[in-house]
């Protein structure tokens, strides 16, 4: 089995609480795995790999899965089309700084980013990890534009699910051919785990932590853990560590709220984008325009 539909992106744009929104509609397979890379960074595996991670579908009329890194990569549009089809496929787009910004922090808290980089140096001199070059939406788009017919694609503004995130899934059941007035759980969580603090583990967690991390692959090459299986355990055990983290790592950077006018000036860098991205889907994004955020 194969998925009728996609969580396409932006990262850091509330994706994670969308697919866990639309998870718990009773119509609805969602793979527990979020992010499985298979159009952007795994294609090479082949079908059946990516096959195996809906192995556990029982019926449901809506077969998805949430990869947010599919939008910004240039070989993903193609890729999806010669495999599924016209698929249908959902966007959420975040004002590009402020997702910027939070991306930064997320990859910061990773050990991706040394505690001590500054953003706006980062954002100027670096596209590490398409953190600046992700929130170039016009263009990503354009490219899936290209090759799909618009009605496939649902748009969503992150701005606008915080005012009414209700109206923001029941759009997407809509666009799916569900139920919209079903009312999942998790409809008035936070969209986004929001801003923390750097923290680093202490010796013997990190210890623990590439231990496990060897088990698992040692695992996965004797192939004794399927697909379905494997990334779960993988995504458990990070949020697992990640709250030793915090409740044992030092601090070492103190999370602190953009500056307006950083914000404003890295705003200028986007807004020819944003000018066109309105003409491309015919729709205004003045919401965006802000020098600091509502």
């Amino acid at each position: 089995m194969l998925p009728n539909f996609m969580i396409i992106g932006a990262e850091k744009s509330a994706t994670s609480w969308l697919a866990g929104c639309l998870g718990e509609h009773p119509d609805v397979f969602m793979v527990k795995v979020k992010e499985i890379y298979f159009f952007n960074a795994y294609f090479e595996r082949g079908l059946a790999w990516y096959e195996s991670y809906f192995d556990d579908w029982s019926g449901q009329k809506a077969i998805g899965e949430a990869t947010p890194n599919y939008l910004n990569h240039p070989d993903a549009p193609a890729r999806i089309q010669a495999t599924l089809g016209n698929i249908k496929m959902i966007v959420s787009l975040r004002h590009p700084v402020d997702r910027a910004y939070s991306a930064f922090w997320h990859y910061a808290r990773q050990g991706k980013i040394p505690p001590k980089t500054d953003f706006y140096t980062f954002f100027r001199e670096s596209d590490q990890f398409t953190i600046r070059s992700t929130g170039c939406y016009n263009i990503h788009l354009s490219r899936y534009f290209k090759r799909f017919p618009r009605e496939i694609l649902f748009l969503l503004i992150y701005e606008e699910i915080f005012k009414d995130s209700r109206k923001a899934v029941s759009g997407c059941l809509e666009f799916l051919g569900l139920n919209p007035e079903f009312e999942p759980s998790l409809l008035n969580t936070k969209v986004n785990r929001g801003a923390r603090d750097i923290t680093v583990l202490n010796r013997q967690a990190w210890q623990l932590k590439l231990k496990t991390r060897r088990l698992l692959l040692r695992a996965m090459q004797k192939n004794l853990l399927p697909a379905r299986w494997r990334d779960p355990l993988f995504s458990t055990g990070r949020r697992v560590f990640e709250k030793v983290a915090f409740e044992w790592g030092p601090k070492q950077k103190n999370f602190e709220r953009l500056d307006p006018a950083i914000r404003q000036e890295l705003l200028s860098y986007y807004l020819p984008n944003i000018k066109q991205l309105e003409d491309l889907l015919g729709r205004d994004l003045s919401i965006w325009y802000e020098s600091s955020k509502p």
